[in-house]
């Protein structure tokens, strides 16, 4: 049995009616083929990185999911799962309940070369883009399919990014994109460094242009300019607070937000969910629709904290 938590009730109840309020009668993407497209909800746990296989399987079994209803044209993943891998070498340090600041400082205690955490992330960075490249490649080949693989840790430059990547049919990556408004956690403890907020624009399957922010990103009204035309804006994230009814709020002041200022007609948000090192991340995966600047709910994950997949077919 699920239980909801009380404080986000009523926030579910306004979805929901949302939901069932939402005209039938959308507008097409551009002529062409439909778009097919599944969104993994992501949940992390502490087994997941035990070792490369088991990591390896974990995303096999998220894939396998995904195309459990049939082909689809592009699969996402939400961000900061590919960060994980990075600390793959580093398991036998990875108590599940342990606070990150009590792993980081058993690390540093018998790897003393490893001043700070950037520099072990930054150590890890061409490994990890290789073993990620590995297995996003061979899923996207496998099941013919563009795969936006959520984000991971990569050093460009002697600057440490959180970087989103997407897989073609033919298992290369085609398309970076760097996050460019970071947390404070991100600058202070990780010391990652912001992306260049130029080179953002987009990618495209089947015909179709697809915009994409990272998190925070989205937020910032920057985008609207931006990201003014396509046939999709998606939002990947990684929400680590408890998915109140404040949160419900503060999502709905994201990308449903920033879409309804442009002439993109579809929007996903794809979330992380589960808990690893003493933190977790909650939160609603959401398709909406861009009704003439009004924000239509197409569909909502039924949980925010454990895995599901949603699926959609764009007109």
């Amino acid at each position: 049995m699920i239980f909801m938590r009380p404080s986000s009730y009523r926030g579910k109840v306004f979805i929901s009616l949302l939901l069932l309020l939402s005209s039938l009668n959308l507008s097409a993407l551009t002529p062409g083929d439909e778009l097919e497209v599944v969104i993994v909800q992501f949940e992390m746990s502490a087994e997941i990185v035990q070792s490369e296989e088991a990591y390896t399987s974990a995303m096999q079994k998220a894939m396998d999911a995904a195309m459990k209803d049939g082909d689809a044209d592009l699969v996402i993943f939400p961000e900061y799962i590919g960060v994980f891998a990075s600390l793959i070498p580093w398991f036998n340090y990875l108590e599940a309940d342990r606070p990150f600041e009590e792993v980081w400082f058993s690390i540093q205690q018998t790897n003393p070369e490893i001043r700070n955490i950037k520099e072990l992330f930054m150590r890890e960075a061409a490994p990890t883009d290789r073993y990620l490249n590995t297995i996003w490649g061979n899923l996207a080949k496998e099941h013919d399919v563009y795969i936006l693989s959520g984000s991971r840790f990569n050093n460009e430059g002697n600057h440490l990014l959180n970087q989103a990547v997407v897989y073609s049919p033919s298992g290369k990556a085609v398309y970076r994109q760097n996050k460019f408004f970071l947390t404070d956690f991100e600058v202070d403890i990780v010391g990652l460094s912001s992306g260049d907020i130029r080179k953002t624009g987009g990618f495209e399957v089947k015909n179709h242009h697809i915009n994409l922010t990272i998190c925070r990103d989205t937020f910032l009204k920057e985008w609207e300019s931006i990201h003014d035309n396509g046939e999709l804006w998606i939002d990947i994230k990684a929400n680590g607070v408890e998915y109140t009814e404040d949160q419900v709020a503060l999502f709905s002041r994201a990308l449903p937000a920033r879409l309804v200022k442009t002439d993109v007609p579809y929007g996903i948000t794809t979330c992380l969910t589960g808990d690893f090192l003493n933190l977790f991340w909650e939160g609603e995966s959401s398709i909406i629709y861009n009704d003439k600047g009004k924000v239509r709910y197409l569909a909502v994950s039924s949980k925010d904290n454990s895995f599901e997949i949603m699926r959609e077919t764009f007109p």
